[in-house]
């Protein structure tokens, strides 16, 4: 297919040897490289102390062989296991339940033991295309985006479903579920080109974690295609631009505005309220940056 063309010659097009340009001056605390390839997302697990990285070594989005590995590290970025679990395709999104991590994998969700390093299950959702972004909410029911199909998936007791499947979800990438349990939705935007630009940038999005059936609230317009989000100790959300490598701090009311500029491939972001850190993956110079940010 020409979108999965499209997005391989993104993943592996630019060089990793320029270094990244900043709009604004966050203060770069570490970097991670050591076990690091083509890094999509990045967890930080509270009780077991490390950071947790997703790695697509081919740099192939829908890679169908089993190389792709999540990596672990210490909380000032030294290599605890790289890689620590192997045999994923090319993982991306993650979110912790307990002791049990859930990753997506193209087009099926994996549950791993975070502390036997196993993997439990691996569940293969029917029509799955690029499954993208994962979040859970504070009843350990985990919400699962697929970019390609306009579908936010829900793992549960029940086992795996579509929770909400509209045109208006805009090609949804980033998940994240607030404490007034409202999923955040990050929307890539739309009509996907064969280059993966869009005529219409993405958008913020909220809809209470109990209602699927609600309208879309459009919380606010950004100027890209939007791939993480995060919230920091102030309740200020952190939003990745995957195309042009922006990242935006968007406050509580609806303020939004562009705190730096990274390369392209700037991937699914995540802010450690337990180390007030910004962890940001760089997809096509395969490192991980740890930023202080006001």
């Amino acid at each position: 297919m020409l979108w999965k063309i499209a997005l391989l010659v993104l993943f592996v097009s630019c060089s990793s040897t320029k270094e990244s340009r900043l709009a604004s001056s966050p203060n770069l605390v570490f970097t991670i490289t050591d076990g690091i390839s083509h890094p999509e997302s990045v967890l930080f697990s509270k009780n077991d102390n490390a950071i947790f990285v997703s790695n697509i070594p081919s740099g192939n989005p829908v890679e169908v062989m089993p190389v792709g590995n999540i990596s672990k590290y210490t909380t000032t970025g030294k290599v605890i296991a790289a890689p620590w679990v192997k045999g994923l395709r090319a993982p991306k999104g993650m979110a912790l339940v307990g002791n049990e991590l859930y990753v997506s994998d193209v087009d099926q969700v994996v549950k791993i033991d975070v502390r036997n390093a196993k993997v439990l299950q691996a569940i293969k959702i029917p029509g799955a295309k690029f499954l993208n972004d994962v979040a859970a909410d504070k009843s350990g029911n985990v919400y699962i985006s697929d970019m390609m199909t306009d579908t936010i998936h829900v793992w549960n007791k029940d086992g795996v479903k579509v929770w909400k499947k509209s045109p208006e979800l805009r090609s949804p990438n980033g998940l994240f579920v607030n404490g007034n349990e409202q999923l955040l939705i990050a929307s890539w935007g739309q009509p996907i080109a064969d280059n993966f630009t869009t005529k219409n940038p993405g958008t913020l999005m909220t809809i209470p974690v109990a209602n699927p059936a609600e309208k879309l609230h459009e919380e606010a317009t950004l100027p890209g295609n939007l791939d993480g989000i995060s919230e920091d100790n102030k309740g200020t959300l952190w939003i990745s631009d995957w195309m042009n490598g922006n990242i935006y701090a968007v406050q509580r009311n609806g303020t939004v505005q562009k705190k730096m500029n990274l390369r392209q491939g700037t991937a699914d972001l995540f802010y450690s309220k337990e180390l007030n850190l910004l962890f940001v993956p760089q997809m096509y110079e395969s490192k991980v940056m740890a930023f202080k940010v006001e």
